[in-house]
């Protein structure tokens, strides 16, 4: 099957997954077929990240630990450009005793030498990636990837993952409408009811009653509270 048959199927096999370990055998299987050994989701939203990937797990570990995340090449060039791309190890500083030549060799070391990378900005300045990687010198085939269904296959990832995360139930009274999500979601960066309001362009009052509304919602007595509970329940 082509690289774009594989896309289609892929496509599929994500909408049908039930559970992580469905999303994670359908990636690995494109993964496979396309020549890499490994996969890896990546959400990034200020100085938070989150993934989903088949990488080793003391890599994931160090990764984390490291704040590599804060020179990772790959996300530094997928700010950089918004289509598929290709990278390698072998492009990135290889003297010195720099945390870009440490975390060089750490990856490489983990079986991470190059791969192909499809970028996408997520919605409230966030950034998603998802990634193929390969312990051999050169597996590209960035230019056979269609870009639509590459993306596609991202959003696939993002979304199903996220319904993964809203472990407790709500009921339909406790839903919140699009307005109390999009005040919680900023609070949830931090910003107060005068920052959301210039954000979203409807009065601080307003932002503070989506708020209030939310808060009843969810049984939270202060907005810190209504952000955890968010967060905890997959909502945001």
């Amino acid at each position: 099957m082509s690289v774009d048959g594989n896309l289609r199927s892929l496509i599929d096999m994500l909408e049908a997954a039930q559970d992580g370990h469905m999303i994670r055998s359908a990636l690995t299987s494109f993964a496979h077929s396309c020549g890499y050994d490994r996969f890896a989701y990546l959400q990034k939203e200020g100085a938070q990240v989150r993934t989903f990937n088949s990488y080793p797990g003391p890599w994931e570990g160090i990764y984390l630990s490291s704040d590599y995340f804060r020179i990772d090449p790959v996300l530094t060039e997928a700010k950089r450009r918004r289509d598929v791309f290709f990278w390698t190890a072998d492009d990135w500083p290889a003297r010195g005793s720099s945390p870009l030549r440490r975390f060089r060799d750490e990856a490489i070391d983990h079986g991470i030498r190059c791969g192909v990378t499809i970028p996408v900005e997520g919605s409230y300045g966030s950034a998603m990636m998802l990634t193929f990687a390969s312990p051999e010198r050169k597996v590209d085939i960035s230019g056979l990837l269609d870009a639509k269904k590459a993306v596609q296959v991202l959003m696939a990832v993002h979304y199903q993952l996220k319904i993964l995360a809203a472990k407790t139930a709500i009921s339909p009274k406790r839903m919140l409408s699009p307005r109390e999500m999009t005040c919680v979601i900023w609070a949830t960066k931090g910003k107060n009811a005068s920052e959301t309001a210039e954000l979203t362009g409807i009065t601080p009052r307003t932002v503070q009653h989506h708020l209030d509304n939310a808060r009843e919602k969810l049984d939270a007595r202060t907005v810190p509270q209504l952000v955890a509970i968010a967060k905890d329940r997959g909502l945001v």
